[in-house]
Formats: structure tokens, C-alpha cells, sequence
């Protein structure tokens, strides 16, 4: 029998944006830079902060992640973001825990247009030839520090950034679980080591997030595109029987 997640549905909602339509407007961000570091975590701890609709991976592992993006609707802005990776049915795709942004209105409209769990902070990426790293700080404590340690490049096919999914409210509807899922046109990509230097699940309300083992690090420049969500996932059902096509 598969494993699924044993997410209170109540309690994942509580803190869960409210998106006002299923059909925002594409964003177009070219020139991004994107760093992916990718830490095994505890399986019953994971378990807990998973849909009843999802399934975990085997082995549970989570991915901490720093984008810098220079050109947007709403100007530039810096976004980290946590997920959990699961599978809905088959697919491996990347659960949303928490997201930091340090640009007010780009962070409005990523949670009505895609339901973003965002919350403000101070988030910096910086790239150079011996690291990419991100952090993020809340209340001038430094919450999140991630790196990618001695990049090599590699093609960016290679790369698996995951689609997203976002368990969210919506106007007038259900709550649901939406994807997200971002296209990319690569301008180069790197992997190296990966670095967890400062990870604090308090501050950051990730609790159920707890590194074990680390596994590789990621990044790239890329243009890429934000479009309307595509498919959403009834969080009460497996999702390989609760999807629908928007």
C-alpha cells in the first residue's frame, strides 16, 4: 500500500493564501538566476505537513530554494521559498511550505494569482566563483543561509526544478491544491555541494522540515515564464483521482 501524507486539513489551511481567480495574467522574467539545495529530511515530520491527497518520496527530502529576479510586472525582487517533494499519482512535484519575498507587491500578486504562502523579509542572492548562495532574513536575524559550493556547469536539461504545488483558498470555491509550474529557456546551469549554513524552522514556521542528509546543490540563469495554473487537485481525494484540468 502506498504512504500518503497526514496533513490536518484544517490546520494547512489556516495559514493558506486566498486566490481571487484561477487565471492571473503570465509574468514574463527573463534573466532569473534560481539556486536549489536539496537536504533528506525526517520521514514522520514530513509525513505530517503532507496532504492526505499527496504521496511522500522515498526517501522524504525537501529543497531549499533562492531566486533573483531583476525584471518582473511589479519590478525586481528576491524570492526564497521551502518545499517538500511528493508525488501527486506518479509525478514528483515540489509542496510549497513557506516563501519570503522582499518586494511587497510582487508578493500580493504571487499569492492572489498563484497562491504563494509568502511572508516579508530581507532576501539576498549572491553568485560568484567559488559559491552561489541566498539568505534570508527576518527581524535582522539571518533565518535561511543555503549555498551551492564549487559550481561545475552542466547542461540544463539536466536540471530537475519540479513543478509546484500550492494548497491554497480561492474565492468563492473549494480550497484546492494548485500547480504551478513555471517554463524555463536556460542560459547555463551549475551543481555542486550543497550547504545548509543557518536553517531556522521557527522563525521560519517550517517545523516540519528537518534535514537529515544533504544531497546535491542546483542553479541556473534562465528566462523564464509564469503562466495561469493548469491543473488544480482536490486535497481531500488522491490526486490521481482528484485532478482537474483548468
Amino acid at each position: 500500500m502506498p504512504f500518503f501524507g497526514t496533513l490536518d486539513l484544517a490546520v494547512g489551511l489556516a495559514g493558506a493564501p486566498v486566490m481571487t481567480n484561477l487565471s492571473p495574467d503570465t509574468w514574463k522574467l527573463p534573466s532569473a538566476d534560481v539556486l536549489q539545495v536539496s537536504y533528506e529530511v525526517d520521514e514522520p515530520a514530513s509525513l505530517a505537513i503532507t496532504p492526505s491527497s499527496l504521496h511522500p518520496s522515498i526517501p522524504p527530502y525537501a529543497t531549499f530554494s533562492v531566486a533573483h529576479f531583476p525584471e518582473s510586472p511589479h519590478g525586481p525582487f528576491n524570492l526564497a521559498f521551502i518545499r517538500l517533494i511528493v508525488r501527486a499519482g506518479i509525478r514528483p512535484r515540489g509542496l510549497l511550505i513557506g516563501a519570503w519575498c522582499d518586494n511587497e507587491a510582487a508578493s500580493a500578486a504571487l499569492a492572489a494569482g498563484w497562491g504563494y504562502k509568502v511572508s516579508p523579509a530581507e532576501v539576498s542572492f549572491v553568485r560568484n566563483y567559488q559559491a552561489i548562495r541566498g539568505t534570508v532574513t527576518i527581524g535582522g536575524r539571518t533565518a535561511l543561509d543555503v549555498g551551492l559550493i564549487d559550481p561545475e556547469p552542466i547542461v540544463g536539461a539536466d536540471l530537475e526544478l519540479f513543478d509546484n504545488l500550492h494548497l491554497t483558498n480561492v474565492e468563492g470555491q473549494d480550497p484546492v491544491i494548485v500547480q504551478v509550474d513555471p517554463t524555463y529557456v536556460y542560459r547555463s546551469a551549475d551543481r555542486g555541494r550543497a550547504d545548509l549554513a543557518t536553517y531556522e524552522p521557527e522563525t521560519l514556521a517550517t517545523a516540519g522540515i528537518v534535514p537529515v542528509y544533504r544531497v546535491i546543490a542546483v542553479a541556473c540563469s534562465a528566462d523564464m515564464e509564469l503562466a495561469a495554473p493548469r491543473f488544480v487537485i482536490d486535497p481531500t481525494k488522491p490526486a490521481i483521482s482528484g485532478t482537474r484540468r483548468l
